[in-house]
């Protein structure tokens, strides 16, 4: 799947949405902290930057209830295009084909 995202997009919306769950719950960055085993120093930073290593991202998700949803976020379609050329050539087998005009019949 293409995709315009950059990765310090990626990192921001990652660090948003882990922060936007976080206070749903009603935690304080100390709470989620505690909860997940990770220093909150790094949750702090986290939040502020999207920099994490993937050992604290996984205990934020285990703990805020997200990595299922995380894993299937990851799972490949399976009618994605491999490539920008079978995306191109699909695009162009899916436009409509114009019929040809029916024979017209001489009038008597």
């Amino acid at each position: 799947m293409l995709s315009l995202k950059t990765e310090v997009d990626v990192l921001r919306e990652v660090a948003d949405s882990i922060r936007a769950n976080r206070l749903a719950l009603g935690w304080r960055q100390d709470d989620l902290a505690k909860r997940s085993g990770v220093g909150v120093a790094t949750v702090r930073r986290f939040e502020r930057s999207g920099q994490i290593g993937f050992h604290g991202l996984a205990k934020l998700l285990v703990t805020l209830g997200l990595a299922d949803t995380f894993l299937t976020a990851l799972e490949r379609p399976t009618d994605a295009p491999k490539d920008i050329r079978s995306f191109l050539a699909r695009s162009e087998s899916a436009k409509p084909r114009r019929r040809a005009p029916a024979a017209v019949k001489p009038v008597n």
